[in-house]
């Protein structure tokens, strides 16, 4: 049978993913420079991303509707069902909301590159496990890929010196529980989002948990200056990272297969640091950019196992 992914076809849609990761990298940068330099409350910038974010998310899943309702099964609203709008409401406080509060945390007591490697320690936290899940043992690549992400981990917190922490022991605490809640992100809203599909779900859980959240940190309180640079900031926040990034990964991804597209969508840290380094003068040692490296590579490894067993 020939394949309908052609040459053209293969490289709009790795130059499409790429983008996307860069977009994402500089919203972490954004999230950076509205956190370090302009100071602004860490709780208040993610109730002001959230409410936008979920806004964006569900006018990108309104436009493109027609498309996405050409499969049959596809519903027209999830409030049909209660069992699917629940696990909405859980993957919204439990996914979504802990997941984007603990990684702007680890902005905040660290910087975006740092919490983006961190972040990416759920796709070692998802492959234990489906092993569990599956009773398989990992392969001797997949357990070279795991002692890789721990060494990686062991690298950036301690600099390589036992004993000694290298980084804020708050980042490493919200950076880890990031890496846990992504995880559930993941994992949680499967069933659904194959349903409604991805804008539909996750813009809807945005914008759930940024209404939650809204309660509790009751942002309208704070006075939040309306300059240029924090609205700037706040562009690159929602409307790179977000409606950008978002467009670009949703339309590389329709163009490419499963797994390679989720390969190039693994370039997320790696634009993450690099944007961090030469947008806000960030700087890292020989022994951060190690447990960068052990931690992404560990990641691309058993994304390209997947890969041979799909």
């Amino acid at each position: 049978m020939k394949s309908h992914f052609t040459p053209h076809k293969d490289i709009t849609g790795t130059l499409s993913i790429l983008l996307a990761t860069l977009c994402w990298g500089f919203s972490g940068c954004s999230g950076q420079y509205l956190l370090h330099d302009l100071a602004l409350p860490t709780p208040v910038v993610l109730c002001i991303r959230q409410i936008s974010a979920g806004i964006i998310l569900i006018a990108l899943d309104l436009l493109f509707r027609k498309s996405t309702q050409r499969h049959a099964s596809c519903r027209s609203s999830i409030r049909t069902s209660k069992k699917d709008l629940l696990i909405l409401i859980f993957f919204a406080i439990f996914g979504i909301c802990l997941t984007q509060y603990t990684f702007f945390m680890a902005i905040y007591y660290s910087d975006s590159g740092t919490a983006t490697v961190l972040q990416y320690l759920s796709t070692i936290l998802i492959f234990l496990v489906t092993c569990v899940r599956t009773k398989t043992l990992p392969t001797k690549t997949e357990s070279a890929a795991v002692l890789a992400a721990v060494a990686g981990t062991f690298l950036i917190s301690t600099g390589g010196r036992p004993g000694n922490l290298a980084i804020s022991g708050y980042a490493l605490l919200f950076g880890v529980i990031c890496a846990i809640s992504y995880s559930t992100y993941t994992l949680i809203p499967g069933r659904i989002v194959r349903t409604y599909g991805a804008k539909y779900v996750v813009g809807r859980g945005m914008l759930i948990s940024g209404i939650l959240l809204s309660l509790f940190v009751r942002p309208w309180t704070y006075e939040i200056p309306l300059s240029s640079e924090v609205i700037l900031g706040f562009c690159g926040l929602i409307l790179v990272g977000t409606a950008a990034g978002s467009t670009f990964y949703h339309f590389g991804a329709s163009l490419l297969s499963p797994v390679k597209a989720g390969t190039l969508a693994n370039f997320d840290p790696v634009s993450s640091v690099l944007l961090t380094a030469l947008l806000l003068g960030t700087t890292f040692t020989a022994t951060d950019l190690a447990g960068f490296f052990c931690i992404i590579g560990a990641v691309f490894l058993l994304q390209l196992c997947r890969g041979r067993l799909t």
